[in-house]
This record gives structure tokens, sequence and C-alpha cells, in this order.
């Protein structure tokens, strides 16, 4: 097995709070060009995932689409109409044959993978040689994923929808696959024919969200005083794999 390149990225580092208080809806947009810069993105492109509707960096690079289908573990509510195919099952039982894809992508999803190694072996068997997967998630690095487990083993997730935000999933979240070592090691361990692994961290501050707003003090003060101080701690995950050729 040829050795892995890999790539850390870090984006809009040294800019204070304000900058990103004011920039709190821009990661859809930066995940969007990202994917719109990708070569195969006007091939046959995989949704993992896709959910009921687009995601928010869709209409960034639907313009330069060519096939776009869909796998998701839980049936449409409504006809996709945007996608040509959709599955209805988890990607590792998803019926297409190796190489179909020149391009897969994710959108806040990766977070909710429990078992990474052979969704991994999945979504990389399925795209053609020298094409990528890429991903967005919550980093498993930030305090938003220590909480969310947390919450989670205490079963308050519920209660915490009900009270709080009804942005919270309320299926579970592991963070295995927001986690650069994890992904890594799950690489070299499953032998993938991988030639390179980009990372880019993303800072945001729309985490406080999540707290009530009489609590929304603590999430600020972590923000400035830590958290966008430390890349590795930025609350976005991007990441792309290229299959090697």
């Amino acid at each position: 097995m040829n050795e892995i390149e890999v790539n850390y990225h870090f984006i809009d580092v040294n800019k204070d709070y304000e900058h990103h208080d004011k920039n709190r809806s821009t990661f859809p947009r930066i995940y969007g060009n990202y994917l719109r810069s990708e070569p195969g993105l006007s091939g046959r492109v995989l949704d993992i995932g896709c959910g009921h509707s687009v995601n928010q960096s869709f209409k960034v690079f639907a313009d330069r689409l060519g096939r776009l289908d869909g796998v998701d573990p839980f049936p449409a509510i409504a006809h996709p109409e945007h996608l040509a195919s959709r599955w209805t099952c988890n990607l590792e039982d998803i019926p297409v044959s190796p190489c179909t894809y020149d391009m897969a992508y994710s959108y806040m999803v990766a977070e909710h993978i429990e078992n990474i190694g052979p969704f991994l072996k999945k979504a990389i068997e399925i795209i053609k040689p020298e094409a990528a997967y890429w991903s967005m998630s919550p980093n498993a690095g930030h305090p938003f994923t220590w909480i969310t487990r947390i919450v989670q083993r205490l079963g308050g997730t519920t209660v915490y929808r009900k009270h709080v935000t009804a942005l919270a999933n309320d299926y579970p979240a592991y963070y295995n696959l927001s986690n650069d070592a994890k992904i890594l090691k799950a690489i070299n361990d499953m032998r993938l024919p991988v030639s390179r692994v980009d990372f880019y961290y993303l800072p945001n501050v729309h985490w406080d969200h999540y707290f009530p707003k009489k609590l929304r003090s603590i999430p600020h003060f972590l923000d400035r005083t830590l958290l966008l101080r430390k890349p590795k701690m930025s609350f976005i995950l991007i990441f792309r794999i290229q299959k090697s050729s």
C-alpha cells in the first residue's frame, strides 16, 4: 500500500469573535465551493445521507452538477426531484457496482456513523480511481460534541429538544467520523486504496444556539478565550479523501 499524503488546512485563523459572529452562516457556502471545485462534480455524484430535501450547500454547486443520486436509511417524505435515483438503505448496502461514481459527498452526516470502517470502505469502493469523497460535520475536538454525547448518555435528548432547542438531532451522534485520527486509523487498518486525505478546520460560533439563552455566555467565553485560538478545536470539520489511481 502506498504512503498516504495527509494535509491540514486551517480556515479563517486569527479572526476575532466579532468576525465569526457576523459570519455564522458561511460554512455551507464554503463547503459548497469546495464541492464546486471538484472535477468529478460534473459527472455522476452520490449524496450520502441525502435526507428529504436539498442541503444548505446545494445551491452553491447545483449548476455544475451532472447526475446526482442519493442514499439514506430513512424513506423520502416526497419524491426528491433533484435526484436521479434514491436508495433507502445504509451506504454499506447500496446496490451499485464498484467505481460507479465520479464523486461522493455527505452534509452533516459523518457524526452519526458509529462503525466508520465499513462506511469508509464502501464510500471508497463506489467512487472511481482518483475520485474523492467529501464530508462536513461538527468536529469531534470541539466541546459541542462532548456536551452532545453527555446529554445522550444521560438520556436527556428528548427533554433537551423540547425545552432548549429543536435544532438538536433526535438520533445518536458518535463523532467517530468527525475525528482526524480515527479516520486515518480506519483507512490504514482496512488498507483502503487512498492516496490523499485533506482536513479543513473551520471556526464557527453558531453552536451557542444549542444553549438556553441565559447560558449562552458560556460558549461565548469559550470561543473568545480558547476555541478561536486553537484551530484544531474549530467547530466545523471538512475532509476530502481521494481514492488511489
